[in-house]
């Protein structure tokens, strides 16, 4: 602003010394603005090199502009060499991961994915980028999840290999985008499938034994002429023999449930009926309430289903006191029927709670063993509502009581009626 005063002042000086005073202000004026079109033009054309720009004045307002322009563009300049280093590193460490992964548009369109996908789908980004994954991918557990990812991931078959077993998990991120991460699982489904063996082929091996051995001391206990002192260790013998027994049974259920198919059967089961036998069993516990709608029923396995409700009242059953209360309610809900169990007994910590269905785990070990458990039941339950895609949920707090809640889907649930014109 000082310098364009000067430049107007001196123009207004020179056109009262000279005459003419219009003509030598529009003059100063023009070759004023002419200066500008000359910065503007230079400005242009360094802006579209990219080079830096070449700063010839050292005063004024353009070299402070130039400046502030070279200024930014050198942050910018750092910034993407930064970002560059950041992208170099992110793809070398997505390409050492043994797990592939696929990153997805909208349409499950294939975008980019790294080099263990080419290993483990045989994937090759020449052929198959822009392609519908489930295009390359068409088994229909996998097509299923991709419309719905919402649920747990998904085991399929390699598509270039039958005997290889892939877990498959989609992770929305990013505006409208998905990555697709895909692990083989072929040598974990080994393991556990030996381990399942071997639990059920031990099982079966140590039933034969248990039956001797209980057979034996039953015939021993009968004996009249057995020492006083023996008796109390008999029965304890006997006891223990008793329990063994339980465990193999539950370890042989849970086997047999794994080892079967992921859907359990869809047979009519009338729940009324199954909690009613149930609940003559603890026909001795007073303190225990049945609340059963005999309206509705389940399409499922009646023995998995009698060992959910047998199991969840038997636990209700033995960690509530004589003076406590159970309560059992099985009724319809907008989303498919719920079976509930809730007792005030001891209660459970918060932190155990997520544990609680593990095999073997017990809140309180010592009462658990006395009272005959097996640290299995709630296992069987877990696995067998699985089965029939269930749910269940926990709420307990330690002193005050527990509360069991299982929830079967509107698939699962069917009314006595509509059982019995089906059958018609």
């Amino acid at each position: 602003l000082i310098v364009l005063a000067i430049w107007l002042a001196s123009s207004l000086l020179l056109g009262i010394w000279f005459g003419n005073l219009v003509i030598w202000l529009l003059a100063a004026v023009t070759l004023y603005l002419a200066n500008h079109m000359r910065q503007l033009y230079l400005l242009d054309q360094a802006l579209q090199s990219g080079k830096p720009i070449q700063i010839y004045e050292t005063r004024g307002l353009w070299p402070e502009i130039y400046a502030r322009i070279n200024g930014q563009r050198q942050k910018l300049r750092n910034r993407k060499k930064k970002y560059h280093r950041l992208l170099r590193e992110v793809r070398q460490s997505t390409d050492a991961l043994s797990d592939a992964g696929i990153i997805l548009n909208s349409e499950s369109e294939i975008q980019w994915f790294n080099p263990a996908t080419k290993r483990l789908l045989g994937f090759d980004a020449k052929r198959d980028m822009n392609q519908r994954i489930d295009n390359l991918i068409r088994h229909p557990d996998f097509v299923r999840y991709l419309e719905d990812p919402s649920g747990d991931a998904v085991t399929i078959p390699s598509p270039i290999n039958d005997t290889d077993q892939l877990s498959v998990q989609i992770i929305p991120y990013g505006k409208k985008q998905r990555m697709a991460i895909i692990r083989d699982i072929t040598h974990q489904l080994q393991l556990e499938r030996m381990r399942r063996d071997f639990v059920a082929n031990a099982s079966h091996e140590l039933r034969s034994p248990l039956t001797v051995i209980s057979g034996y001391l039953d015939g021993l206990e009968d004996e009249k002429e057995l020492p006083s002192a023996w008796v109390a260790p008999m029965g304890e013998m006997q006891r223990q023999v008793e329990r063994m027994t339980r465990i193999l049974r539950d370890l042989i259920e849970l086997t047999r449930m794994e080892s079967a198919g992921r859907e359990a059967d869809r047979e009519f089961v009338s729940v009324a009926d199954l909690l009613g036998s149930i609940e003559q069993v603890f026909a001795a516990r007073t303190e225990m309430t049945f609340d059963v709608s005999s309206e509705i029923g389940l399409l499922g396995s009646e023995s998995e289903l009698h060992s959910i409700f047998y199991n969840l009242i038997s636990n209700a059953a033995r960690f509530t006191p004589e003076d406590g209360e159970v309560a059992i309610a099985w009724a319809a809900t907008p989303s498919g029927a719920s079976f509930t169990v809730t007792d005030t007994g001891i209660g459970i910590l918060e932190e155990q709670i997520p544990r609680i269905t593990e095999r073997f785990f017990r809140v309180d070990p010592g009462r658990s063993r006395e009272m005959g458990g097996t640290g299995l039941g709630l296992a069987i339950v877990k696995h067998a509502l699985q089965r029939h895609h269930g749910t269940l949920t926990i709420a307990s707090q330690l002193g005050e009581g527990s509360k069991f809640s299982c929830e079967f889907p509107e698939s699962r649930v069917v009314s006595r009626h509509d059982s019995a014109q089906a059958a018609v």
